[in-house]
């Protein structure tokens, strides 16, 4: 094998309690990489160590096994310490293995992570094509210092070419190579957050115009950019035939902020009689009555909203620029054209205090929501929010399988981890053991399949 790409394993040591519950979609950045080399004719494979529930002396007997020339690993920082203790014991087994990293935790913290003299370059920013060219310029055993986006150590040296400009048509980019990840059957998002198996996620734009300070944008930029509704359509219609694929989730930061291809997608589903249930992300203020009426037709059956908080003076300081009566119009139009609404919220924001965490649990009940999700705001390296965290709590980045949103990496002052801790628990608890909830809930339980996922989401909350 020419190249193996992972997605190391290291799911349940970060997201603790809620690891049941949560989410197991396919590791979509290292599919759209194993697209371009195949295309490419190149012999490549993916492990996906997460989802088969590797160990890590498993992980490394399976990647033994598949004798890879170049390894590529994909980088958290929550998945940080674990790979790089990976890489370490391959090289001492396998000296002669080029072992790549990639990923979100290189974009924000290149020099951290190149220290390690267990990888051999990075790949820094959007990934597909200076992979392609590296891993050729590797297969040769050629130069590869004039490769745009990456960063490498040289003669003792941190090595940094130039950037690598973003792609501008992502229609060109392949659809994501499925078919090297296990069964599709263990993949979907969080238990309440799917219709129907096999699902896959889709990400269909890049780049966030907006300024929150908890986001990083180092892999995709600022710039909006898109895959065309026609071609979304297409590899939709590309999945069900392959593998009967019956639901799709939008992972996209901000799906709906180009109406227009929204509009062309959706026409596009109801021309071609395409029969698929989906759910995608969106900012509040980039919906409105017209467009969720489109959507509804096309399939979409949920939306998810980052709201983050209820409380008007966090929402202004995080640099959400919007306001809660603008969040609570969308919520209402999203219900009144049958589309049910996921709610996103943080807690532990800096200048939370406790008065205005129970601002947010009020409003996310106040709310027609049919999910919530709470989170810990967590300040990771890259953000305008890890810059400025240590003037408004205390943080602490000793163990980096922390930073999750599970755990309380950072602390307002004034409040306390546990409190955030046992505040999150809290908070779920309030949201979904509400009569009216439950409720709804068991009225949603269509098979034995729904009554197994939604009674395994219970055992959860009262645990």
């Amino acid at each position: 094998m020419d190249v193996l790409l992972l997605h190391p394993s290291t799911f349940r040591k970060s997201y603790g309690a809620y690891a049941a519950a949560g989410g197991r979609s396919q590791p979509l950045g290292i599919c759209y990489i194993a697209a371009v080399l195949e295309e490419n004719s190149i012999d490549a494979g993916i492990l996906d160590a997460d989802i088969l529930n590797l160990t890590f002396e498993q992980t490394l007997e399976d990647i033994e096994k598949k004798k890879p020339e170049i390894l590529m690993i994909s980088v958290l920082t929550a998945t940080f310490d674990g790979s790089v203790d990976l890489a370490r014991a391959l090289k001492s087994k396998n000296p002669g293995i080029k072992i790549i990293v990639g990923g979100p935790h290189l974009a924000i913290d290149p020099e951290d992570t190149m220290k390690n003299d267990c990888f051999d370059v990075g790949v820094i920013g959007e990934a597909e094509y200076t992979t392609l060219e590296l891993v050729q310029c590797l297969l040769k055993n050629e130069d590869f210092s004039r490769i745009k986006g990456i960063i490498y150590m040289s003669n003792g040296n941190l090595a940094k070419t130039e950037d690598r400009e973003l792609i501008k048509n992502l229609d060109e980019v392949p659809m994501p190579a499925y078919h090297l990840l296990p069964h599709l059957g263990l993949y979907h998002p969080q238990i309440h957050s799917y219709k129907y198996k096999p699902i896959i996620s889709m990400v269909t734009s890049r780049g966030c115009p907006h300024r929150c300070i908890f986001c990083d944008q180092g892999v995709f930029g600022k710039t909006f950019r898109y895959v065309s509704g026609r071609k979304i359509v297409d590899q939709i219609e590309e999945a069900q035939k392959k593998f009967g694929v019956r639901e799709v989730m939008f992972y996209d930061d901000v799906f709906t902020l180009n109406k227009s291809r929204i509009y062309e997608m959706c026409r596009e589903i109801e021309k071609r009689k395409i029969k698929i249930a989906w759910s995608c992300s969106a900012r509040a203020n980039h919906v409105d009555n017209d467009l969720l009426k489109s959507m509804k037709k096309a399939g979409c059956w949920m939306i998810g909203i980052g709201i983050e908080s209820g409380n008007q003076e966090i929402l202004d300081f995080i640099k959400k620029d919007l306001k809660l009566e603008r969040i609570k119009e969308s919520v209402e139009w999203a219900n009144q054209e049958g589309i049910k609404v996921r709610g996103f919220f943080q807690i532990g924001h800096p200048k939370e205090t406790k008065e205005s965490i129970e601002d947010t649990i009020n409003f996310a009940t106040s709310l027609n929501l049919y999910a919530a999700d709470f989170l810990i705001a967590t300040p990771f390296k890259g953000t305008e929010f890890y810059d400025i965290a240590s003037e408004h709590g205390d943080v602490d980045v000793s163990d980096k399988s922390k930073f999750s949103k599970m755990f309380p990496v950072f602390t307002p002052y004034g409040l306390t981890r546990e409190y955030l801790f046992e505040k999150q628990k809290e908070l779920h608890k309030r949201f979904y053991l509400r009569p009216s909830k439950i409720l709804e809930y068991i009225l949603m339980i269509k098979s034995f399949s729904d009554f197994k996922r939604y009674f395994a989401g219970a055992k959860i909350l009262l645990s």
